[in-house]
Formats: structure tokens, C-alpha cells, sequence
């Protein structure tokens, strides 16, 4: 099983052109991920900040995401300090390069045209195709899925399609749910960083076959995660005592 947690493999290509798709706002998953690529010593790296039209509506009775902006430095200064391009606006407005492995951050709706021109990486909160869609973690405690990450190529099926790396986050005996959850979101990032080092292996193609595109959890369904995951970890705590 492949271990967990950062990983600062010295088998990088620094001379790796890399586009980091993101908002015009202090957003956390683009500082993490900046700082990775800086720690790996990526250098050609060119961040590309788009509006945020997106207004939040609906709003969760559990927060298992770090919060976006709280105390992140703004995107425009980190990429100053790290030496990065910085560029605002709609990604179709720019000049794009299609040998450049664009990674998603934060988007939108991306443009068709740019999607199929370009090797555009994201990182899932869920094991491919058991859990697409949105709310992937809460989704897989909820039924009893893997808890998993999977980076993969953007393309027409929503996370599902060519498959860069699929990993199985473990659960153990003193875990909550918010700290499975915080090494769910740390795996992302290490994956997404990871995966330009993968990006030119052989990859897997995963259809989506009758897998749900899960929608955001409802609340009443939210009042159950708790004792859900506490069921789901007696539950792995058992087969391990059975084997």
C-alpha cells in the first residue's frame, strides 16, 4: 500500500511547464499546492486567477473542508515571493499553452475547447467511481465506501475517465471524522503536486458505468455522519482483529 502523507521525491522535472488554475481570492488549496510545487522545485510555474462568480447557497451543518480563506496570504504575493506569473481573468480571455499540465485548484465550468486542447489534473475527495461528484468524503461515510483520492485527467465524464492515481486513505483507532477528513484534503494536495510526476506513465481508463454523481449531502443526511463513521471504523477495527 502506498504510503500516506507529503512526499519530497527528488525524481521531479523542474523544467516542467505547470499552470495552477484558481480564484481571484486568498484561497487555501492554491496556497498548499503553491507551496508543494516551491518545496519540489518546480520553477515555470504560471498561476491563472479567475473571477469567482460563484455565490454559496446552500450551507452545511458540518464543515469538513478547511476554511478557504481564513489567514492565506493573497495569491498575487505568494506568486511575487515564489517567482510564479501571476495572471487575472477568465481562462478562455488567456493565451494558453497546450504543453503546459494545467492543475485545478479552484474553476468554474471550464470551456470545452480548453479542456480537450489541454492536460488539465484534478484532485478528487473520493475513490473513483464509487464516489463522484460533490461531498465525495461525507458520501463515502455515509455508505460505507472506501475513503479514498483519485487524480485525474479532466475530460467528458465528471471524475471518471483517465485516472492518473487512485489512493486508499486509512481510518484508525483514535481517528474522528474531521481528522480522516483533514487527511483526506492533505492527500489531495500531495497528489495533485504528485501527479506531474506521473503524468507521462501508462494511466487507467475508468468508465463511470451506473456510479451516482452525487449532489451536495442534505442536512438530514448530515445528522447521521457521526455515528455513520463510528459504525464504519468498528467495522474496519473488526475485520483487522478477524485477520
Amino acid at each position: 500500500m502506498k504510503k500516506q502523507g507529503i512526499n519530497l521525491g527528488q525524481s521531479v522535472n523542474q523544467k516542467e511547464n505547470i499552470g495552477v488554475l484558481t480564484y481571484d481570492i486568498p484561497h487555501k488549496k492554491t496556497f498548499d499546492t503553491l507551496c508543494l510545487l516551491k518545496a519540489k522545485g518546480y520553477r515555470n510555474v504560471t498561476v491563472y486567477a479567475s473571477p469567482l462568480h460563484y455565490t454559496k447557497k446552500f450551507h452545511p451543518y458540518i464543515i469538513h473542508r478547511p476554511e478557504i480563506t481564513a489567514g492565506i496570504p493573497d495569491t498575487k504575493e505568494i506568486c511575487k515571493n515564489f517567482d510564479y506569473e501571476y495572471r487575472e481573468g477568465d481562462i478562455g480571455a488567456h493565451q494558453t499553452n497546450h504543453k503546459m499540465i494545467y492543475l485545478v485548484c479552484g474553476t468554474g465550468i471550464l470551456p470545452e475547447e480548453f479542456v480537450k486542447k489541454n492536460r488539465v489534473i484534478n484532485s478528487h475527495p473520493g475513490y473513483i467511481p464509487l464516489a463522484r461528484g460533490l461531498d465525495a468524503f461525507k458520501w463515502s461515510v455515509y455508505k460505507n465506501l472506501p475513503i479514498g483520492v483519485t487524480t485525474h485527467i479532466i475530460g467528458e465524464y465528471i471524475d471518471a475517465g483517465e485516472v492518473i492515481e487512485r489512493r486508499i486513505v486509512n481510518i484508525y483507532e483514535y481517528d474522528t471524522f474531521h481528522l480522516v477528513a483533514q487527511r483526506v484534503y492533505d492527500n489531495e494536495i500531495d497528489m495533485l503536486v504528485g501527479a506531474l510526476e506521473l503524468i507521462h506513465n501508462e494511466h487507467c481508463y475508468i468508465e463511470p458505468g451506473d456510479s451516482i454523481v452525487h449532489r451536495r449531502m442534505p442536512h438530514e443526511k448530515e445528522l447521521e455522519l457521526y455515528d455513520r463513521f463510528e459504525k464504519m471504523k468498528a467495522g474496519l477495527q473488526d475485520r483487522l482483529l478477524a485477520d
